[in-house]
């Protein structure tokens, strides 16, 4: 991972909203000289025109734009245009097969309300099969690869995710309104423009937009060539044809997006990595005692001498310079906070109640929150409030599902009522922070989802859950630019990985390999293999993003998951599917992590190791906690 930008950095003096604006104007320019050469109908999806005006104009408008995408690349950007527009060095073909056989059954079952004569459907085939094709060289792939492509690669680096998606539309729609010559179908090319966003922001490429945008160009010709409105089928069928592929498109690579093989990442290849500097927050994540399903608890016996020794390894054997500490019982909260603070470390407490209600929530906080003013008037400038975590999962009564693991499968197969959601968790976030503030007069954030849109407005520090999986894989240095937009020090609140292979991938989602069916004998399923370098190797990656971008803080997820025990028996081998940097004692052993005992794993040591490291740092301004 290189510590300083590349050798050739971007051309100075243009900003990229002012690249990405320019390259949107040349484009358009390109595509309305085609128009004016070939005579045929911009719009092309209505009236494609002769196959020669198309492939004409397919020549006139790919090979220009081929052109300027590769001159903006290695003059403006300075940068290969594999990395700028493709984000890929090979298209991964998962993502666009899901995305075209999505699209086949949608249609599929609007076409299967219609009868259709089978000359006529054969007739209607064989155009597509020609049409298609030319369509895919004169629009689909030129709009792309700049929209989808350049555009959103730019903006992406200082946008959040649905800002980005919406400004790229909104440019591929006037673009796209300019060179047809029209602004009768504004609102529907910028649907377009947000269905393609959404695809390319999801897999991370830009080839799932393409392969779906032309399945349904081909829907489309098909719905024309057959003249579905004669064919007798109900006016809902016909409505269905037009509409069912777009969410059946976005709910499949949605869900099957964490197995799309292929799909970039921006770690160390793009955007530019900035100067590296140290984090003021070198942090762990420190659990005092959690319960994830009845009778079931994470630390059954509390012992302050092995609290207190922890937070030693914590700050002298690991170098960390911070903790969290989260939990259901505000008692242990309060010691642990108070013994590492002895120890040196600035702490932030967060309260921790699995399936509360939102008032259990409250009143958890609101006894959290005096303690922890206590502690800061005691050690002014090192306490923090972190009020909850990933409440729209943990939390109930945000999303349906009665429990944590309900509430997760309803997420993935929810995820367009995300708004709706969001709205829900800005309200309870409001009701914490109005209790934190009448009681904490210091710092306060909230680990929050990559799927949550938070307000930070009422909060001092941005904080996130930022593990590196399917949906972050594809822009994780971008998400973390995102969110400076909000004018807030950034935190990363929790990131991590197991100690299996395979684990890399899944990020926070590693430990569903557990079998929880039978808490007095949890199973791993699947056959995984256990490898502590797969989560040694996964915190020293990330670290070196977090070190380039600008974090103040980052918090490794965790010291110790004590009620995951390692096993000789892989398929009871817990430990492997836990997040902690060390291994509980195996059961047969007789001997309990509740008194200490325990062995580093080999992220232990590479987090030591890098945390040790200093590097000259600029002052933190005043509105950050030290």
């Amino acid at each position: 991972m290189p510590d300083r930008p590349p050798d050739h950095p971007p051309a100075p003096g243009m900003s990229h909203l002012g690249r990405a604006l320019l390259m949107a104007a040349s484009v358009t320019l390109v595509g309305l000289l085609a128009s004016l050469a070939t005579g045929s109908p911009p719009d092309a999806a209505e009236a494609p025109g002769s196959p020669w005006a198309l492939l004409t104009r397919g020549l006139l408008t790919l090979g220009p734009v081929t052109a300027l995408l590769w001159a903006a690349c290695r003059f403006l950007d300075r940068r290969p245009m594999r990395t700028l527009v493709l984000t890929t060095a090979s298209p991964a073909w998962a993502g666009p097969l899901t995305a075209a056989l999505a699209v086949t059954l949608g249609s599929s079952l609007a076409l299967g309300g219609a009868d259709v004569d089978k000359d006529v459907l054969a007739q209607a085939m064989a155009t597509a099969a020609v049409m298609v094709p030319l369509l895919l060289v004169a629009h689909v792939l030129p709009e792309e690869l700049v929209f989808r492509g350049y555009v959103l690669h730019l903006l992406g680096r200082s946008l959040s995710r649905w800002t980005l998606v919406l400004a790229q539309a909104a440019l591929f729609t006037v673009s796209a309104a300019l060179v047809g010559r029209s602004s009768e179908d504004m609102a529907g090319l910028f649907l377009l423009g947000v269905f393609a966003g959404v695809l390319r922001t999801t897999t991370g490429e830009v080839w799932t937009a393409v392969a779906a945008r032309a399945a349904l160009t081909a829907v489309g010709l098909l719905s024309e060539g057959i003249d579905l409105g004669s064919t007798g089928a109900p006016g809902p069928w016909e409505a269905l044809l037009s509409f069912a592929p777009v969410p059946v498109v976005l709910w499949a690579v949605h869900l099957l997006g964490p197995r799309l093989p292929g799909t970039g990442s921006d770690l160390s290849a793009h955007p530019a990595p900035r100067p590296r500097r140290e984090l003021v927050q070198k942090g762990i994540l420190y659990d005092v005692g959690s319960t994830y399903a009845p009778g079931q608890h994470t630390r059954e016996r509390w012992r302050t001498e092995v609290v207190d020794e922890e937070m030693r390894v914590i700050g002298e054997d690991l170098h960390c310079t911070a903790v969290t500490v989260f939990g259901q019982d505000p008692a242990r909260l309060t010691e642990a906070a108070r013994l590492a603070l002895e120890r040196g470390l600035f702490v932030w407490l967060q309260p921790r109640s699995v399936d509360a209600a939102p008032t259990e929530l409250v009143s958890l906080l609101d006894r959290t929150a005096q303690a922890a003013e206590r502690l800061r008037r005691e050690h002014p400038e090192r306490v923090g409030l972190n009020v909850g975590c990933e409440l729209s999962l943990f939390v109930s009564g945000i999303l349906p599902g009665r429990d944590f693991s309900r509430r997760t499968r309803a997420l993935g197969l929810l995820f367009p009522l995300l708004p709706l959601f969001n709205a829900r968790l800005d309200r309870l976030l409001r009701k914490l922070t109005g209790t934190a503030r009448a009681r904490f007069h210091g710092p306060l954030t909230y680990g929050s989802g990559t799927w949550e849109t938070v307000d930070w407005e009422p909060f001092d520090v941005v904080g996130v859950d930022y593990y590196l999986d399917a949906s972050t894989r594809g822009r994780y240095r971008q998400g973390l630019r995102g969110l400076r937009a909000h004018g807030r020090p950034i935190v990363v609140t929790e990131f991590g990985c197991c100690s299996y292979q395979g684990a890399r991938e899944k990020g926070g989602a590693g430990a569903d390999v557990l079998d929880w069916s039978d808490l007095d004998d949890r199973r791993v399923r699947g056959g995984y293999v256990r490898d502590e370098r797969v989560q040694a190797d996964y915190i020293d990656e990330l670290l070196d993003v977090f070190e380039t971008e600008d974090v103040h803080g980052a918090f490794v997820c965790m010291f110790i998951e004590g009620d995951c025990r390692y096993s000789p028996d892989p398929t009871r081998d817990c430990d492997m599917a836990s997040f902690g940097i060390v291994r509980p004692p195996s059961l047969e052993s007789g001997l309990s992590p509740d008194d200490g005992h325990w062995e580093p794993k080999a992220a232990f040591h590479t987090l030591a190791e890098r945390y040790a490291r200093t590097f000259p740092v600029e002052p933190a301004p005043k509105d950050r906690p030290s």
